[in-house]
C-alpha cells in the first residue's frame, strides 16, 4: 500500500516513509498469531464502514463471530492465500412478509448502562 500510494502521489512523503520504517520494524518480528490479532481487530475499522455503508442503501447487515474459522478457512482456501476468517458479514434485503422479528419492539440498553463517561 506504501508503494502503490507514493506511485500514485508520484512522490514520498517523510512522514509516511517513517510510519511505514517503524512498521516494518515492529511488526515482522512478531509472531504470527499477535499480527493475526491486531489485523484482525483493524478489520473491524472497515468492517464497521460497511455496516454503515449497507444500511445507507438500505441493505441489512449483521456482523457474525459465532462460526467456525477454521472450516470457513477450509472451504474458502484462506489459509492456502495466507490468510484467516476473523468475522462474517452477511448482507441482504429482509423477507419482511416472513421476518416474524420486523414489527416486534427494539429492546436496546439504557444508554447510562452501556456507556461510561469519564470525566
Amino acid at each position: 500500500m506504501f508503494d502503490l500510494t507514493n506511485e500514485i502521489r508520484g512522490f514520498k512523503n517523510e512522514g509516511w516513509e517513517n510510519y511505514r520504517q517503524m512498521l516494518l520494524s515492529s511488526y515482522p518480528q512478531k509472531d504470527a498469531e499477535e499480527n493475526f490479532n491486531h489485523a484482525a481487530k483493524q478489520a473491524y475499522i472497515a468492517f464497521s464502514q460497511a455496516i454503515i455503508a449497507a444500511a445507507f442503501e438500505g441493505v441489512d447487515a449483521t456482523p457474525i463471530e459465532g462460526f467456525d474459522p477454521a472450516a470457513v478457512d477450509e472451504i474458502l482456501g484462506l489459509r492456502e492465500k495466507g490468510l484467516r476468517s476473523a468475522v462474517l458479514l452477511p448482507i441482504g434485503y429482509r423477507q419482511e412478509d416472513s421476518d416474524w422479528l420486523v414489527n416486534l419492539k427494539k429492546v436496546r440498553k439504557p444508554m447510562e448502562d452501556l456507556v461510561t463517561v469519564i470525566e
